[in-house]
């Protein structure tokens, strides 16, 4: 029986727009059979402002005392870097745009639990920067759970009200329905230099072997568990995508990951990419939403998740010149 679940969106770089997530969410919704189309209610969480006002702030400040010129690149690279820098976690919760952003992802989940059962499935579909968010945002929450289990949190009153949403949450807020994963012109390995590839594990891992993982769900049935997986797309051409296996032996291993590369720049431009490497990488990293490729197989995904509870198809019957077989 076919069982509704959930699809949040978040963006990456200079994104500004509220509505950034609909060009993928309509070809998605041509793509899934039509049986299925009203079994999936999508939801997007838009953290640019919290970066905006202080990008615009300091760069309307630099252009009205003539210190740099006011053009698009410069506008690019204010927004670009600056979004990735913004998000980087600090001890204090307190004027963090990290815990700013996560609260803005947790905002929109919150919007889906209030509007369906609180044991649906989940599905994060994030591009570029937003790859990273989501995939921080899925590790602090199961990080809290686990510290939840062991001590009432004390210190930064954020982190308290952090924790009491996490006690009177439902499954699906605390990401325990959490069931599918979708990252387009992943950056993530980016943010994983600091550390060093021995010490980044994927969420598909605990922090023990005894523990249960931050995706999938722990409070997924096991039907549906079986068809989680994560879908990461990119293009040779996106200087800004990367493929997550190579990280190292735990992301290598992981049977759920899988690194998918595709011509999200469309065929013409790639052939533009040797005069014009510029235009084919910005059509490459902006074109994923869009690519007939990463729709179809993001389709197949939530099909998949959403009929994981469904019985096996009868056998059909081959008939060969008078004679019955039971085919499968």
């Amino acid at each position: 029986m076919a069982r509704k679940i959930a699809v949040l969106f978040v963006h990456g770089i200079y994104n500004s727009s509220d509505d950034f997530h609909l060009p993928m969410k309509e070809r998605l919704e041509r793509a899934l059979p039509k049986e299925l189309r009203p079994y999936v209610d999508y939801e997007a969480a838009n953290w640019a402002p919290i970066v905006r006002r202080h990008q615009s702030a300091y760069m309307e400040k630099l252009i009205g005392e003539r210190l740099v010129d006011n053009n698009a690149y410069r506008w690019m690279a204010l927004q670009g870097l600056g979004d990735a820098a913004a998000y980087q976690k600090t001890r204090n919760w307190r004027n963090s745009a990290y815990y700013e952003i996560q609260h803005t992802v947790r905002a929109a989940i919150d919007r889906l639990d209030q509007r369906g059962e609180p044991d649906r499935p989940l599905v994060f579909i994030g591009h570029s920067l937003g790859c990273h968010i989501l995939s921080t945002f899925a590790w602090d929450t199961y990080t809290m759970r686990r510290i939840m289990q062991n001590r009432e949190q004390d210190g930064d009153i954020k982190m308290q009200e952090f924790a009491a949403y996490m006690r009177e949450g439902s499954p699906f807020r605390r990401l325990e329905t959490l069931a599918g994963f979708v990252t387009m012109g992943c950056n993530m390995p980016l943010f994983t230099f600091t550390f060093g590839p021995d010490k980044i594990v994927p969420i598909t891992q605990g922090r023990t072997p005894n523990d249960a993982p931050a995706f999938p769900g722990a409070g997924l049935g096991a039907n549906v568990k079986a068809k989680a997986r994560w879908l990461n797309f990119y293009s040779r051409n996106d200087l800004l995508g990367f493929p997550l296996k190579p990280l190292n032996g735990a992301y290598a291993a992981e049977p759920r990951i899988t690194d998918i590369p595709v011509v999200s720049e469309g065929g013409w431009k790639r052939l533009l990419s040797t005069p014009f490497p510029a235009l084919a990488t910005y059509a490459a990293h902006t074109g994923y939403c869009t690519h007939r490729p990463v729709i179809r197989k993001t389709a197949d995904l939530l099909t998949d998740i959403i009929t994981a509870d469904d019985p096996a198809p009868a056998p059909r019957r081959m008939f060969r010149r008078g004679q019955v077989a039971e085919g499968v």
